[in-house]
């Protein structure tokens, strides 16, 4: 627990809390740009889907920032603690986050005298938000750029705006035209983006420690 900790720390000290000041100003700001007053379910879908689940961007993507050195990853990866435990519990704390800012904006929805369903509607911004950010940490894992990591689902984002036909059970804004099946899709979209990411990370460490060991191994 203390190693979780002191790691948990670190993570929101250095890597955490200015990705987490960005999603906090998008909220705030949601009224400077979209409707939040009266709005009936088809109006808080379009702002669920549309907008706030673009923090999952924000708070997910990040999660390898911190790696993009390559001496400092070498450095922790040659430490006691794995780099999949430092990404596990970076992860868990951008989802931690992302559920509390997701069920508090659903919350001053319904203070602002929207109907909606909130279980559903608060599914429906989990599901865009991990497929879009689980998308964002794949191609980061895939390719070590943050700029692709955020370009490519910003891409897949756009794309959605031109309907559902080329995208089917993953188009982004199905909600806003009552289908709800096709969170559930993203949904596990998302984890199992994740979950490839975080196992594409694991295997490039050891990789990666492993040639430096036997680099290091053969100059003495």
């Amino acid at each position: 627990m203390e190693k979780f900790l002191k790691i948990s720390a670190v993570n929101f000290k250095y890597n955490l809390l200015p990705h987490l000041t960005v999603s906090l100003i998008l909220c705030l700001a949601a009224p400077l740009f979209i409707g939040t007053k009266n709005l009936d379910a088809y109006q808080v879908a379009k702002v669920m889907e549309g907008y706030v689940a673009l923090i999952g961007i924000v708070l997910l993507i990040p999660v390898f920032i911190p790696d993009m050195n390559k001496d400092i990853r070498d450095l922790t990866a040659s430490k006691q603690t794995p780099m999949f435990f430092l990404h596990v519990i970076r992860i868990l704390w951008a989802l931690l986050f992302l559920l509390i800012l997701g069920g508090l904006f659903l919350f001053v929805l319904k203070r602002e005298n929207c109907v909606f369903d909130f279980g559903e509607m608060f599914y429906t911004v989990m599901a865009n938000a991990l497929f879009l950010g689980g998308m964002g940490m794949f191609v980061f894992a895939l390719f070590d750029q943050a700029v692709f990591a955020y370009m490519i689902p910003l891409v897949y984002y756009v794309i959605n705006f031109g309907g559902r036909k080329q995208l089917g059970n993953f188009y982004l804004f199905s909600m806003q035209a009552g289908h709800f099946s096709e969170k559930h899709y993203l949904f596990f979209g998302g984890l199992v983006f994740m979950a490839g990411a975080v196992f594409i990370r694991k295997i490039a460490t050891s990789l990666s420690f492993s040639l430096c060991y036997h680099k290091g191994g053969s100059h003495k």
